[in-house]
This record gives C-alpha cells, sequence and structure tokens, in this order.
C-alpha cells in the first residue's frame, strides 16, 4: 500500500516536473502560479504517464513532452492546415516532417532537448524487430519515412534493421527529397516556406502519383456507374433506329 501510494507521488512530481519544463519551452507561462487542470490534462493527452516502470518509459515521456512544447512553441496550425496535401498517404508523411522540423529547432535551441529526443529515437530504432523483409510492402511507408527524416535532419544513426526498413524506400525519398535538403534545412524557422516546399515534394512523388492516378480512374468508374445518361442515350437511338 505504502509502495503503490510513493509510487503516485512520483508520478504526481514526474507530471509537474514535465508541465514545467514543457511550459518553459514553449514560452507559455500564462497561469503559471494557478495551472489550470485541464490544460494540464490536455498536456499530456498523447502519451502515457501510468506507466512509468522503467528509465526507458521515462526517457519516452521526457521526449514527447519536449516534442509537445515545441510543437507548440513552432508550429503554427493554420500555415500547417494551408499547405496539407490533398492525398491522405501524403497528409501522413507531412506530418512527420513538421515534427522533424519543429524538433530540429528545438534541438538547436537547447541540448538538453536535444539529448532527450535523440536518446528517444535510439530507443524507437532499437526496438525495430521486424524479420523476414522481402519487398516493399513488408514495410510501412511511414516508418520507412520517420526513419529517413531522422537519419536526414537529427543525424542519428541506425541500426542494422532500421536501414534494411529504410532500404526498400531510401532510393524513393533520395529521388524526391534529396536535391531540396539544404533548403529545407535553411528554412527549419519559416514554417510556411518549408512546409508548402514539403507538401510540393510530396504530392510530385511517382508512388503518391500512382496513387492519384488510381483514385482517380475509381471515382471515373463510379461516376459512370452512377450516371444513367449513357443508357439513356443508347435507349433514345434505339428508339429513333425504330
Amino acid at each position: 500500500m505504502k509502495s503503490d501510494n510513493k509510487n503516485e507521488v512520483l508520478k504526481e512530481k514526474l507530471k509537474q516536473a514535465l508541465t514545467s519544463t514543457a511550459r518553459a519551452i514553449s514560452d507559455d507561462f500564462k497561469n503559471r502560479d494557478k495551472p489550470d487542470k485541464n490544460e494540464k490534462s490536455k498536456l499530456f493527452d498523447n502519451f502515457d504517464l501510468e506507466n512509468l516502470n522503467s528509465k526507458r518509459d521515462f526517457i519516452k515521456a521526457r521526449a514527447e513532452a519536449d516534442s509537445l512544447a515545441l510543437k507548440k512553441k513552432f508550429s503554427d496550425d493554420k500555415i500547417f492546415k494551408k499547405n496539407s496535401p490533398s492525398n491522405l498517404s501524403c497528409k501522413s508523411l507531412y506530418s512527420i516532417a513538421e515534427k522533424i522540423r519543429y524538433e530540429s529547432l528545438g534541438c538547436k535551441m537547447l541540448k538538453g532537448i536535444q539529448k532527450n529526443l535523440i536518446e528517444n529515437y535510439n530507443q524507437i530504432i532499437e526496438s525495430k524487430r521486424k524479420d523476414q523483409l522481402k519487398n516493399k510492402e513488408d514495410v510501412i511507408i511511414n516508418e520507412a519515412f520517420e526513419l529517413y527524416m531522422i537519419k536526414k535532419f537529427h543525424g542519428i544513426e541506425l541500426n542494422t534493421q532500421s536501414k534494411a526498413m529504410l532500404s526498400f524506400w531510401e532510393k524513393d525519398f533520395d529521388q524526391a527529397i534529396e536535391k531540396h535538403i539544404d533548403f529545407l534545412k535553411e528554412n527549419l524557422e519559416f514554417q510556411n516556406e518549408y512546409s508548402s516546399k514539403f507538401s510540393e515534394i510530396l504530392q510530385e512523388m511517382e508512388i503518391f502519383q500512382n496513387e492519384n492516378n488510381e483514385e482517380e480512374n475509381n471515382e471515373n468508374q463510379e461516376d459512370g456507374q452512377n450516371n444513367p445518361s449513357n443508357d439513356d442515350q443508347e435507349s433514345d437511338t434505339e428508339d429513333k433506329k425504330d
């Protein structure tokens, strides 16, 4: 019983520490003396603080708190939505690209943030365990893209398994992104320039172009099935012949 109470006290202290750090990073000092409970709960909606059973869990919570604070500080939701690509598959990669952007700014801002994020990404890389990788279908593109981005922007060394996962997609990513890397890194502080360029890059990638064509073909087929005008025209023609 005492052990449970001790754990709860430690978790509450950790929440308070992470909240204070997040507010400092995001420059959010509003209601610092009388923190809003609802605001506090919202801050931790995206990750779990109830299952902190190891150093690994603590590293993850600390990195996610930093990332959330950096998003609040550096990412404008209106700009994000304005430049968001229309293709659904592109949208998920676009979100990853934006996350890497504001985290990169945080790494430049404070060494402590850089340490927390890199430690967590190293944990993620170490946890990659996929056997019998034979082709692209065995690797989710979102996972491969995240590996590509942390390698290019955070300079994190991938392990053998992560390299194997990325290898199926790296050529496609390089072909579309590599020539724009310098521009993207130079514009990390300018969200509109960075996000509009990334949106453009993703929508022009061949893998998504094929997907767009398939969607258009499916829509055209559905329109043809739902449109009775063709049948009516053929019927009118037959009537005239009679």
